[in-house]
C-alpha cells in the first residue's frame, strides 16, 4: 500500500488523509503514521470511503479497541460496535460542546463518525482543541480548576436513553476537569456540559453557569474547526483533548445519518 498523504486543515489543528482505502489491509508502518497524526492533529478526516458497517469497524480497530455505546436501540444489529447518530427517533442533536461518554469510568479515547446520509446543506460538526482551550483560561480560573472533579451522569431529561442504559451507566462517575493526555503528556480542559451534574465542593445550582463560563473563555475561533461533511468522510476526534458539537441549523425534514464508533480509553487522570 502506498503511503497516504496527510495535509493540515488549518494553521492550528486538524488534518485530512488522502489516498487511504479502509477496506484494504493497512501495514503496521501506516497504522503508526496515522495514529501519530491523530496525536499531532487532534482531528483526522479520512476522505472518500465506501464501507459496510463491518469494514468501518475493522478499519477503525487500527486506532484502538471499539467499545459498546449506550443507547442500545441505536446499535446496528449486524455490527453492534457501530451506532447510528440520526435526527430521528427522539435523538436530540448534540449541539452543545462536549466530549463523549463521560458517564463511563473509562470514557472513549476517540470518537469516529462516518457520513452516511446528509442534508442538502448544513449539519456540520465543529471541533475545539482543548489543549488550547485550557491555555485560553485566565490565570485565576486555571488555578481554581486545577484540582476540580466533575460528577457525571446521563442527562435526566433525554428521551433516547432506555432504563437499561440508565441502570448500567448512570453511576455518578468522577473525572478531573484538567486531564493529562496519557500519550502526549499534555494537559487539556475536560468535561461534558450536560453530563457534569455536579462539581465536588460546589452547589449544584452553580455548576452549569460555571461550566458555561469556562467554555466562553476556552473556546475561541482560533482553536475551533468546522467540518463540512461530504458523503464518505470518516472523522476521528481525540476525546482526551477535544470537544465537539453538531450544528443543528439544517432542514430537519431531511435525514442526517452518521455512523459512530468509539474506542476504549483510559481512566482520566
Amino acid at each position: 500500500m502506498a503511503h497516504p498523504s496527510i495535509n493540515p486543515l488549518s494553521e492550528t489543528f486538524g488534518a485530512e488523509v488522502i489516498g487511504l482505502d479502509l477496506r484494504q489491509p493497512i501495514t503496521a508502518e501506516i497504522i503508526g503514521l496515522l495514529n501519530q497524526a491523530l496525536l499531532d492533529n487532534v482531528v483526522l478526516v479520512i476522505r472518500n470511503q465506501d464501507l459496510t458497517a463491518q469494514e468501518f469497524r475493522d478499519g477503525m480497530a487500527n486506532f484502538g479497541e471499539p467499545m459498546l455505546q449506550h443507547r442500545a436501540h441505536f446499535r446496528l444489529p449486524e455490527c453492534p460496535d457501530v451506532s447510528r447518530i440520526v435526527n430521528r427517533e427522539n435523538m436530540r442533536p448534540a449541539s452543545m460542546w462536549h466530549t463523549d461518554h463521560t458517564n463511563h469510568q473509562r470514557p472513549p479515547k476517540a470518537t469516529i463518525l462516518y457520513a452516511r446520509k446528509l442534508p442538502a446543506s448544513g449539519g456540520d460538526t465543529c471541533f475545539a482543541n482543548m489543549y488550547d482551550g485550557l491555555e485560553n483560561l485566565s490565570g485565576g480560573t486555571r488555578a481554581r480548576i486545577e484540582n476540580m472533579i466533575t460528577i457525571n451522569d446521563m442527562e435526566p431529561d433525554s428521551p433516547s436513553y432506555s432504563d437499561q442504559d440508565r441502570a448500567a451507566y448512570d453511576q455518578g462517575v468522577r473525572h478531573p476537569m484538567v486531564r493529562t493526555h496519557p500519550e502526549t503528556g499534555k494537559k487539556a480542559l475536560y468535561f461534558h456540559l450536560t453530563k457534569a451534574m455536579g462539581i465536588e465542593g460546589m452547589e449544584t445550582r452553580a455548576v452549569r453557569p460555571f461550566l458555561e463560563g469556562l467554555l466562553d473563555q476556552a473556546i475561541k475561533p482560533k482553536n475551533t474547526l468546522r467540518h463540512h461533511w461530504t458523503l464518505g468522510d470518516v472523522v476521528i476526534c481525540d476525546n482526551r483533548c477535544a470537544m465537539h458539537r453538531a450544528d443543528p441549523n439544517f432542514d430537519q425534514a431531511e435525514e442526517r445519518l452518521l455512523w459512530r464508533i468509539i474506542l476504549k480509553g483510559d481512566r482520566p487522570v
